[in-house]
């Protein structure tokens, strides 16, 4: 069933491709990338003398980039790596946009540089490991905010190919402690990706003491950061690698979810409370 996003801005555009992401929902990604990449289009058509149409929040750069390296991004999830590659060709040269000022400018620097780093993953996806040091260069020399992508990228590469990232595990160490309730979508949605892909490269390896603990980890942040997506994926993990789980282990499983039911005991009757007091 197709969207209805008709009378939507660029930027609420944005948004939903944001929610979509968190959601895995990888069909209205490349639906909404596509209405994102027409609508910035008329724009740039009737505005091809300025840079920054009326009512945009961010240069024009920015949005062409964002619609063609979300729909990218939605490929290459849904494992279709040569359609992937070519969204990846249109923003990796964004210097046809005339009129750049220095926003534009470093919009296309960073979309150029992005495209590299997702060359570099489609690669890994298909089992080139030859770009393996290249890729783990990249990260070393970029902002703290493609750490997780990447390693989310190393882990996938590793559990489809069987093979070992110890030392990059090693290397770049990510605490779950530090992600707090006010993150955005995106970033929730990378932080419990990547320990779930952890938990399964665990798995891969037959270090199920590991595997397991990994698992209460990301119980404990969904619950923390109230998303479902992330719960009903490790909760199902759990359930069927449950034989493997030690008896402390079994024991933390069954607090969360104890915790879990007194939490939607507190919030039924908190709503049953306001609704009576709303009709008397």
């Amino acid at each position: 069933m197709k969207l209805d996003l008709e009378g939507l801005n660029v930027d609420s555009l944005i948004q939903m491709l944001k929610a979509s992401f968190s959601f895995e929902n990888w069909d209205a990604m490349i639906e909404i990338a596509d209405k994102l990449h027409e609508q910035i289009s008329i724009i740039y058509e009737n505005n091809s003398n300025l840079i920054r149409g009326t009512k945009l929040k961010r240069s024009i750069p920015y949005y062409f980039g964002y619609s063609s390296c979300a729909k990218g991004i939605a490929l290459q999830k849904s494992g279709k790596f040569d359609e992937a590659k070519i969204c990846i060709q249109k923003y990796a040269d964004l210097g046809w946009i005339v009129g750049l000022d220095e926003e534009g400018i470093n919009e296309v620097e960073y979309y150029r540089n992005i495209a590299k780093a997702n060359s570099y993953v489609i690669d890994l996806l298909e089992g080139k490991m030859g770009v393996l040091h290249k890729y783990v260069e990249f990260i070393r020399k970029s902002d703290d905010e493609e750490l997780l992508p990447g390693l989310i990228t190393i882990l996938e590469s590793s559990i489809i190919h069987d093979y070992s990232v110890d030392w990059i595990l090693k290397e770049f160490k990510i605490n779950v402690d530090d992600i707090g309730e006010h993150e955005t979508i995106v970033n929730i949605r990378y932080h419990e990706d990547y320990i779930y892909l952890l938990a399964m490269y665990y798995y891969k390896q037959e270090n199920m003491y590991d595997t397991i603990n990994t698992i209460l980890e990301i119980l404990l942040l969904s619950i923390k950061l109230d998303d479902d997506t992330g719960f009903k994926k490790s909760a199902a993990l759990f359930e069927l690698l449950r034989d493997h789980a030690d008896q402390s282990q079994l024991k933390v499983h069954h607090n969360i979810m104890k915790t879990i039911i007194e939490k939607e005991f507190t919030r039924f009757f908190s709503s049953r409370i306001e609704f009576s007091n709303l009709h008397s």
